[in-house]
């Protein structure tokens, strides 16, 4: 039974894990240490910029740089730091998407009340006291921010195809 385990941790080990940049098991914690400076250093990360950062002494940057470059082969450092690179990007992603969703559910709530007060003001108002003008300003004005907030158009005012969608816009010109 013991020998399963051996193998199936042998196994585990020789596979990234998700976060493969974590400390892993049977890493010395100075080979972590050093491989957490060659991950921050980003995209054109490589073993001499990451010991250069660390050490200005030409003598211990030597025999440093050649240790380091033996752990970032033995811990996989170049696909660990990629892996880091790409949950790093997601995690930006996902803020990014959640701003975006509470910025249209935002205008949402504030175009649908720029319609409720046109539909009161429309109301109240006697209909003699509406010009063609105002009265068409503010619906454009009112349904454009609507469309806008839900994605159906874009700020500049074209339409946005989505996919499966079909446009049939110069069929209908002039109507």
């Amino acid at each position: 039974m013991k020998d399963i385990d051996k193998a199936i941790k042998e196994a585990k080990a020789g596979m990234l894990p998700y976060e493969s940049w974590e400390h892993l098991e049977g890493e010395p914690a100075p080979a972590f240490s050093a491989f957490c400076v060659y991950r921050d250093l980003k995209a054109d990360r490589n073993i001499r910029k990451a010991v250069d950062s660390v050490e200005n002494d030409s003598g211990v940057r030597v025999s440093r740089y050649s240790k380091w470059r033996k752990w970032a082969i033995q811990f996989r450092w170049k696909e660990r730091a990629g892996d880091y690179d790409k949950y790093i990007e997601c995690m930006k992603q996902a803020e990014v998407r959640k701003t975006i969703e509470a910025q249209g559910e935002k205008h949402r709530e504030v175009t649908g009340k720029m319609l409720d007060v046109v539909s009161k003001k429309l109301d109240l108002m006697n209909p003699e006291d509406l010009t063609q003008g105002n009265l068409t300003e503010w619906v454009e004005v009112a349904i454009k921010s609507e469309r806008e907030a839900a994605g159906i158009v874009s700020p500049t005012g074209k339409s946005e195809t989505k996919q499966g969608e079909f446009k049939f816009v110069s069929d209908f010109q002039g109507l």
